[in-house]
């Protein structure tokens, strides 16, 4: 259809993934993101916004959880204004949020040496309603994250919930509450646990290649705590309109 109908995909481009809500579709091929918004009462008025995956400096995926159904996507670019930050909502049961996270790490985070990827066959429920783990609620009001197991972590993250690239590894690994802090031979993972339940998740991946800069702070006689900072070039959001500038987001 946008091969010969609409005609606004280029002549090698193909359609990797698509998805539907109302009137609007997303499309995800293989050299862009595209989100066409129907607009108006007869649809007459057609937006189409393309975000090429080179400009994609880090995206995190949500799972589902009790109350919200949705599935959400997070894209954060390296433009400015209102395309700083693409968010998507994705129904609960309809969608592999995974297999889209899996998507996304090919074109951020994969080189052109790896293998091709293969997908699994679609599973709308195993990966949207579990956990991590270490669900432990009194652990949260300490700050402080400790080392685990990277070989543990790295099986989960292959098997149990299929987020990594066949040939990326779990280096090190730092739990904090129910959250945790992964570093891989390619991107940085904040798994950050959400809710009493712990059923919604959110995984974040910011690729090596967009830190810009990094710097880290040791423990003191006061404060016990060692901290490290990543400065990337993903714009840091202040508020849902067009801000007259945006700044660059911190990572702690």
């Amino acid at each position: 259809e946008f091969h010969t109908n609409t005609k606004i995909l280029l002549d090698d481009e193909k359609v990797l993934m698509a998805f539907k809500a109302g009137r609007d579709v997303t499309l995800f091929t293989t050299i862009r993101i595209m989100i066409i918004d129907v607009q108006g009462l007869v649809g007459c008025k057609i937006q189409y916004t393309s975000i090429p995956y080179r400009s994609v400096h880090a995206f995190s995926v949500e799972s589902a959880g009790i109350w919200d159904r949705d599935s959400e996507l997070n894209l954060y670019t390296r433009n400015r204004w209102h395309l700083a930050k693409v968010d998507m909502d994705f129904r609960s049961g309809k969608t592999d949020i995974m297999q889209i996270q899996k998507l996304l790490s090919g074109f951020v985070v994969g080189l052109p040496t790896d293998s091709k990827i293969v997908f699994a066959p679609k599973n709308y429920s195993k990966h949207e309603r579990k956990a991590v783990g270490w669900n432990s609620l009194a652990a949260g009001f300490f700050d402080n994250s400790k080392e685990i197991g990277s070989t543990e972590i790295n099986d989960k993250l292959h098997t149990d919930i299929p987020m990594l690239l066949e040939e990326e590894r779990v280096l090190r690994a730092f739990a904090q509450a129910r959250d945790m802090f992964v570093y891989t031979n390619r991107r940085f993972i904040i798994i950050d646990t959400k809710g009493l339940s712990g059923q919604r998740v959110k995984y974040k991946s910011i690729p090596y290649k967009h830190v810009d800069a990094f710097e880290f702070e040791t423990a003191g006689h006061l404060d016990r705590d060692a901290e490290i900072y990543l400065y990337s070039t993903i714009s840091s959001i202040y508020s849902n309109g067009i801000p007259r500038s945006v700044g660059l987001l911190q990572t702690k």
